[in-house]
């Protein structure tokens, strides 16, 4: 195990949500040493997914000072925009299909955890490819497995450091986990009440 390397992982926080990850084994020599080189390598798709998402939300984002006047506006340009998150969704998932697609345990602006049946080593890079379902954004990088936890049933638990990331996409990856531990509160608290609700249908005098 790279203690250093699993710190600076464990520096950020990590959300326990499965997203798409497609990883193709490299060797390191093929992993970008500079922010250009790794600039060079992403695919246009994946840049142009980015800034479409990035237009998106500078766009709505006025609206939401106009109050119930852009409500009606504001609900018919997100549904425009969902589709062409869906058409840049389903475009990206078809790039490079020798990749191997599985989902993540978890995710957050250090890496990603998922568990296989295959066997990897410590130090192993990966070509990746982390697709941010709620998001609509996918993000192109490169990772290193920096810890494994040895599972029941023949599994590994892989611990991926994000070691050649862009900083736009490493913020995105931070943004996305925050919303999902928000849409996870939200989750669970609305499950409280339905629970507080049906206990007082049993019992009125709670």
């Amino acid at each position: 195990m790279n203690n250093e390397k699993l710190t600076e992982f464990e520096q950020y926080f990590q959300i326990a949500e499965s997203n798409r990850v497609n990883l193709f084994a490299v060797d390191k020599q093929s992993v970008p040493r500079s922010p250009a080189q790794l600039e060079a390598d992403i695919p246009p798709l994946f840049k142009l997914a980015n800034e479409v998402s990035e237009l998106e939300q500078s766009s709505l984002r006025p609206l939401r000072n106009l109050g119930d006047i852009a409500q009606e506006l504001a609900v018919f340009l997100q549904a425009q925009s969902r589709k062409i998150d869906l058409i840049m969704s389903h475009i990206l998932a078809s790039e490079q299909p020798e990749d191997n697609a599985l989902y993540c345990d978890s995710y957050g602006g250090g890496g990603v955890k998922f568990t296989t049946n295959d066997v990897y080593s410590l130090g192993q890079a990966f070509r990746t490819k982390l697709f941010l379902q709620h998001e609509a954004s996918a993000v192109y990088c490169y990772t290193e497995v920096v810890a494994i936890d040895k599972l029941e049933n023949e599994q590994s638990q892989y611990t991926l450091l994000f070691n050649a990331i862009r900083d736009s996409d490493q913020e995105l990856v931070v943004r996305a986990s925050l919303h999902a531990q928000t849409r996870q509160l939200k989750k669970r608290q609305q499950l409280q009440a339905n629970k507080a609700d049906e206990d007082h249908l049993v019992d009125p005098e709670l």
